[in-house]
């Protein structure tokens, strides 16, 4: 029973084969109007046919492969997109990531702020009115010309004075600072964001500092180049000649510098014997000369981080009584050095911190973006790919059925042109 079910099976099989071998070796798709029995004809359309199917598939198969490998770009649209979300994007589609600002302009004070701290002899008792009244208390115009109580007390009030200008200048600056504004077409990286606002605040602050020094500068060439006469009489010293109304005009002199030909002469600040022209003590880092503000900018304060050294100038001034001071704390980390001069603290606007904060949250909120777009590369998905077969295939099929026909005919008449006789010879007539 199983050898006679086997024998029908593979005899279904056999016969199923020989009807597709048949099948496919007589497929026509190019039949002609006409039914022919022309076997040559018949050749021809089985051949057309033939090289259709061959050729509509091979063209299918360059399609599929070269829409499934092929990367497009594709635009995407991000409709309101967070910070989150934007610093992501950012993250990933950097080079193409668009997000326009609603708001072009924005103030600086949006997202800067600055605080700075000055040096701290500009919050001591050494700038304090109590301390220059205390100094003072012992100025004597007919003291030597470099003695200590001679200028100290204008030296001090210089002092506090370049701090409360500093001061000022510098928050008024920022007052204009803050009003300037960021112009951003669209939103800027955090990082881009932070260079370019560390440039703009590295530039005000040099920028303010050169107009605080051109400043001084003029005002200290002016007073120099018109010989204007100083109050205290540290670069011109007038007196009555034989008690008559003329006045003999003196220029002073310090280490062997004339206040006639530089501004900047000076001379150490002591303290000297009253009854006799012996100095007693050297004020260390501390100078006198021809005009207080000159002499103050090349002084330093190393006298004054010394409890020590303030405690012996103390007890120069009045041994019997003395004002409660403490020194500066030179343990303070700081940008100076206790030897610093005076003119270098100037130079840097006594600036001891510059601490400047950037906001890129305040920045992105003023911003506003109500769209981010970015654009991306990648392969096609299986919709497109098999809706672009189908719309091409289509094409494909009727430029076969156009080109085929005649084609293969022409090539075939070519191919019989080319061929020898078939080899029988014609009699010759006599």
């Amino acid at each position: 029973m199983s050898v006679l079910l086997g024998s029908s099976i593979s005899r279904q099989a056999s016969e199923l084969w020989n009807k597709s071998k048949h099948y496919s070796r007589n497929l026509n798709f190019f039949p002609s109007a006409a039914s022919s029995t022309d076997e040559h004809e018949l050749r021809t359309q089985r051949i057309t046919t033939r090289l259709f199917i061959f050729l509509w598939i091979l063209s299918m198969t360059i399609l599929l492969l070269y829409t499934s490998l092929i990367k497009v770009t594709k635009t995407i649209d991000v409709e309101g997109p967070s910070l989150v979300q934007y610093s992501q994007l950012n993250s990933t589609y950097s080079q193409t990531l668009i997000c326009p600002c609603s708001k072009i302009s924005i103030n600086y004070d949006k997202f800067l702020y600055v605080e700075y701290t000055l040096h701290q002899v500009c919050s001591s008792p050494f700038v304090n009115q109590s301390w220059i009244d205390y100094l003072i208390h012992f100025t004597e115009s007919n003291r030597p010309k470099e003695d200590f109580r001679r200028t100290s007390a204008y030296a001090f009030q210089a002092l506090r004075i370049f701090c409360e200008l500093i001061n000022r200048t510098i928050s008024d600056s920022l007052i204009q600072f803050y009003s300037n504004q960021y112009v951003s077409a669209s939103v800027i990286s955090r990082r881009l964001f932070e260079s370019e606002t560390k440039s703009f605040i590295n530039q005000f602050r040099s920028s303010m500092t050169n107009r605080f020094l051109l400043s001084l500068a003029m005002i200290g060439d002016t007073t120099q180049v018109n010989a204007l006469f100083s109050g205290l009489q540290t670069n011109y010293k007038q007196s009555v000649i034989n008690d008559s109304y003329n006045i003999d005009i003196n220029v002073v002199t310090y280490m062997e510098c004339s206040c006639a030909s530089s501004s900047t002469c000076i001379q150490p600040s002591s303290i000297s014997n009253y009854t006799h022209p012996t100095v007693l003590f050297y004020v260390p880092g501390f100078y006198t000369g021809c005009y207080v503000i000159e002499s103050l900018l090349q002084s330093n304060l190393e006298c004054f981080y010394s409890q020590q050294c303030i405690d012996k100038l103390q007890g120069y001034l009045s041994p019997s009584s003395s004002m409660n001071v403490i020194a500066l704390d030179a343990s303070l980390s700081s940008v100076y050095s206790i030897h610093s001069t005076i003119k270098e603290l100037v130079d840097n606007l006594m600036i001891e911190q510059w601490n400047a904060s950037t906001m890129y949250e305040r920045y992105y909120t003023e911003c506003q973006p109500t769209q981010c777009t970015y654009t991306l590369q990648r392969r096609n998905d299986v919709i497109y790919i098999f809706t672009t077969l189908f719309g091409i295939a289509g094409g494909i099929t009727t430029i076969l059925q156009i080109i085929l026909p005649p084609l293969v005919k022409f090539l075939r008449r070519k191919k019989e042109q080319r061929q020898p006789n078939s080899g029988k010879i014609k009699p010759k007539e006599f």
